[in-house]
C-alpha cells in the first residue's frame, strides 16, 4: 500500500504587530553630566572640604564620580559563509601493463617520449564574505518614531546604535545622546515622526552601497594614532592632539563592536598598539621634542595610548614604561593612575600600600566590580589654566573610576573628627584618596541583603548630630546633608575617619552611647566592623595612623592595620570586640532580638570577670599592630584580543615575602 499523503503546508504566519514603546517622560532639569556628585567634587578649593553650602567657594556643577559608559555589545550580523565547493580529485590512471622481461634497446633514431602533461592545480576556495558594516545620518532632530519596533539595548553613541540596528535589519532608529540609558530603538514606522526634544531619528546606511561614503573605524583609528606617532617629531599641535584623543575615546571602548563589523579594524588595532608602545617608550627615553603636557593636550592623548595597551596587554609593561610606581600599583591592584605623571612617587607608593591593607572583597566587589581595571584620575593635572575641556576625555576606559585632588602627601592635613570631642588630623592627599575609594564600597553593601538592611536601618534611625560621626561642625548639623546625599555616608565615615583612626571613632561612639546622646553612632562603627570582617565573621580590621597612635611606622601618611577579634551573639550580631593589647573585651548588648536592633549598652569585660562602663582601653601599638595578609585580586576579566594583536607577555611572577 502507498503511504498516506503528506499534510498540506501550513500557511505562513503573519508577522506580529510591533509593540509600541511609550516615550520616556521628559526628565526634570538635571546637571549636565549624568553622574551622582560627591562631596569632594563639589568643592573648588580643596582646603574647604565641608563647603557645599558656602556661596562662592564651591562649584555646584557635577564632576567625575562614575563614568557611565556601558560595555557596547553588538549582535553579530547574520553572515553565513557558503559551503566551499568540493576540491576535484584527479581520476586515477589505469595501471600500465607489466613491462617485458627483456625489452630491446630503442632504435638510435627514436625521439624520447614527451613528459606527461602536468595536472592542473585545484581551484582555490572562495573567500568567505566580509561582515557588513553600517553608518548613519540624521533623519530628523527632536523627534521619535511614529511606531517603535524593538529596543536593542543601551549604547554609548549613535554610531554604535547604527551598527546594532543595521545588523538587526532596521532601516531607521531613534537615539538620545542625552539619556543613552533609554536605549537604541528601531522604528517599524518612522513617519509621521512625533515631536520630542530629547530624541533624534536616524537612517541606517549600509557601507556596501556604492552611494554611501563610509570612513571605517579602522581608518579613523589609524588616523588618530598617526597624530600620536607624529607627536615626538614636533612641533606638536594641541588641537590635533585633542581631536585624536576624542577619536580614541570613541573607538577604544567600542573595539569589540568594531572587530565584529569592520574587517580592517583588527589590523588597525594591532598597528595602533605597536605605535602606542613605541611613542610611550620614546617619550620615556626623552626622545620627543617636547613632553606631553596639559597645555599641548599630549597628556590626554597619551592617556588613551596607555589605556589601549592596558586593555589589550592586561599588564603595565608597555603602557606605564615611564613610571615603576604606577606600574606596580596597576600590577598589584588593577588600578590605573591617570595623572599625566603629576603625583610624586611617594604618594603613588602610599596609595598602593593603602590598597594592600584593604580586604579582598572590598577591592574586587567594590573598586573593581565587573571591570578589567579601575581608573584613578587626577583631573586637574590635565587642565591648562582655566581650560577644562579635557575633563570629558578622561572617562570610558572601563566601567569603574574615581577622581582625586591634585596634591601630594605632605601638602596639608584635614581634621577628621571636628566637633566630636576628639581630634585627629589626617594627611589631606591620603584622606581624599581614601574617601574616593570608600565610595566604591557602596556596591558591596548594596549587593548584600543583610548589610543593606543594616545601612538602611541606621540611616532611618539617625536624626540628630550625635547620630553621625562626621561633619558635626556643619551648620544645622549633618543629618540633612547625609539624608540628601546618602552616597556620602560610607565615604565620609569610613574613608575620612575609620581608615584613619578606627579606635578614635570607636571611642567617640561608645562615649555617646554611655552618655545617652546616641545609640546610632555605635551602630555605625559596628557596621564598619562588619564591612571589613573576614568571610567567617570572626575577625575584622581596624586602622590607625601616626596621628592616632603616634606610630613611627605610619608617620608618612599610611595607616597600620589592627587585628580585631569579633564575638557573635545568638542572632549573629557583634556581641564583643577584642583588640589585642587592650586588656578586655568591649561587650555589646542590644535592646531587642532583631538583627538590625541598635546597641543598648557597651561595657568593658576584663579577664577576671569585672566590668566597667564604656570602652576602657588605650591601644598599645606594640601589641595591636599586625601583618594581615592581603592576597592580590584575581586576574582581570579576559578581553578578547584582535586576531592579529598579541598581548605582551606578563612580567615574571615574584612570590610574596613570607
Amino acid at each position: 500500500p502507498l503511504p498516506p499523503p503528506l499534510p498540506p503546508p501550513s500557511p505562513p504566519l503573519s508577522p506580529p504587530t510591533p509593540p509600541a514603546f511609550p516615550s520616556p517622560p521628559v526628565p526634570p532639569p538635571s546637571p549636565n553630566l549624568p553622574f551622582i556628585c560627591n562631596e569632594f567634587d563639589w568643592c573648588s578649593t580643596p582646603q574647604n572640604l565641608d563647603c557645599p553650602s558656602q556661596e562662592g567657594q564651591c562649584d555646584y556643577s557635577c564632576g567625575y564620580c562614575q563614568w557611565p559608559f556601558p560595555p557596547a555589545t553588538v549582535p553579530p550580523p547574520p553572515s553565513i559563509a557558503p559551503p566551499f565547493p568540493p576540491v576535484p580529485v584527479p581520476a586515477s590512471a589505469p595501471a600500465p601493463p607489466p613491462p617485458p622481461a627483456a625489452p630491446p634497446p630503442p632504435p638510435p633514431s627514436a625521439s624520447p617520449s614527451p613528459p606527461p602533461p602536468s595536472a592542473s592545480p585545484s581551484p582555490a576556495p572562495p573567500s568567505p564574505p566580509q561582515p557588513e558594516t553600517y553608518t548613519y545620518e540624521v533623519r530628523q532632530e527632536n523627534a521619535e518614531c511614529a511606531n517603535q519596533w524593538m529596543n536593542l539595548g543601551e549604547y554609548a553613541s549613535a554610531e554604535l546604535c547604527s551598527l546594532a540596528a543595521g545588523a538587526a535589519g532596521c532601516t531607521t532608529f531613534m537615539f538620545s545622546s542625552a539619556y543613552t540609558s533609554w536605549g537604541c530603538r528601531c522604528c517599524s514606522e518612522p513617519d509621521p515622526p512625533k515631536e520630542h526634544s530629547l530624541w533624534t531619528l536616524y537612517n541606517v546606511l549600509p557601507c556596501s552601497d556604492p552611494s554611501v561614503t563610509c570612513v571605517l573605524p579602522g581608518t579613523r583609528l589609524l588616523s588618530a594614532i598617526g597624530t600620536a606617532q607624529a607627536f615626538c617629531d614636533g612641533p606638536t599641535d594641541a588641537e590635533a592632539n585633542f581631536a585624536a584623543a576624542t577619536a580614541l575615546q570613541g573607538l577604544i571602548p567600542a573595539r569589540d563592536a568594531y572587530l565584529a563589523t569592520d574587517p580592517t579594524f583588527a589590523s588597525a588595532l594591532d598597528t595602533s598598539m605597536s605605535i602606542s608602545a613605541t611613542v610611550l617608550s620614546k617619550s620615556a627615553s626623552g626622545m620627543c621634542n617636547e613632553p606631553a603636557t596639559a597645555c599641548n593636550d599630549g597628556a590626554v592623548l597619551f592617556h588613551w595610548l596607555r589605556g589601549l595597551l592596558l586593555l589589550i596587554d592586561r599588564n603595565a609593561s608597555r603602557a606605564l614604561i615611564d613610571s615603576a610606581p604606577r606600574a606596580a600599583l596597576f600590577e598589584a591592584h588593577h588600578v590605573y593612575l591617570a595623572d599625566g605623571n603629576w603625583m610624586d612617587d611617594n604618594t603613588v607608593q602610599l596609595t598602593e600600600s593603602m590598597y594592600d591593607d584593604l580586604p579582598l572583597h572590598l577591592r574586587v566587589d567594590g573598586v573593581l566590580y565587573e571591570a578589567q581595571f579601575a581608573t584613578m584620575t587626577v583631573r586637574d593635572s590635565f587642565r591648562c589654566g582655566g581650560d577644562h575641556s579635557s575633563d570629558g576625555l578622561l572617562g570610558g576606559l572601563t566601567e569603574r573610576g574615581y577622581n582625586v585632588f591634585k596634591m601630594d602627601v605632605g601638602d596639608g592635613t584635614e581634621e577628621a573628627f571636628g566637633c566630636t570631642g576628639a581630634s585627629v588630623r589626617g594627611d589631606h592627599s591620603m584622606t581624599v584618596i581614601r574617601h574616593e575609594v570608600a565610595h566604591q564600597f557602596d556596591r558591596v553593601v548594596q549587593a548584600d541583603t543583610r548589610m543593606s538592611a543594616l545601612f538602611d536601618g541606621l540611616k532611618a534611625s539617625a536624626a540628630v548630630t550625635d547620630d553621625w560621626l562626621r561633619l558635626n561642625c556643619r551648620a544645622g548639623g549633618p543629618d540633612e546633608f547625609f539624608k540628601g546625599a546618602p552616597q556620602e555616608i560610607i565615604a565620609s565615615q569610613v574613608g575620612n575617619q575609620y581608615l584613619l583612626s578606627s579606635s578614635t571613632q570607636l571611642h567617640v561612639a561608645v562615649d555617646r552611647l554611655v552618655g545617652g546622646s546616641s545609640a546610632v553612632a555605635l551602630g555605625w562603627v559596628l557596621f564598619h566592623l562588619e564591612m571589613f570582617a573576614s568571610e567567617d565573621g570572626t575577625r575584622s580590621r581596624m586602622y590607625e595612623s601616626a596621628a592616632g597612635l603616634d606610630l613611627s611606622v605610619a608617620a608618612d601618611g599610611t595607616a597600620a592595620v589592627l587585628c580585631v577579634i569579633l564575638r557573635r551573639d545568638g542572632v549573629g550580631r557583634i556581641g564583643g570586640v577584642t583588640v589585642p593589647g587592650c586588656g578586655g573585651e568591649l561587650t555589646i548588648s542590644y535592646a531587642t532580638a532583631s538583627s538590625t536592633a541598635l546597641p543598648s549598652s557597651a561595657t568593658t569585660t576584663y579577664v577576671d570577670g569585672s566590668t566597667s562602663d564604656g570602652w576602657s582601653c588605650d591601644v598599645d601599638p606594640a601589641v595591636v599592630i599586625c601583618d594581615v595578609p592581603s592576597p592580590p585580586p584575581p586576574p582581570p576579566p579576559t578581553s578578547p584580543s584582535p586576531p592579529s594583536a598579541s598581548p605582551s607577555p606578563p612580567p615574571p611572577f615574584v612570590p610574596p615575602s613570607p
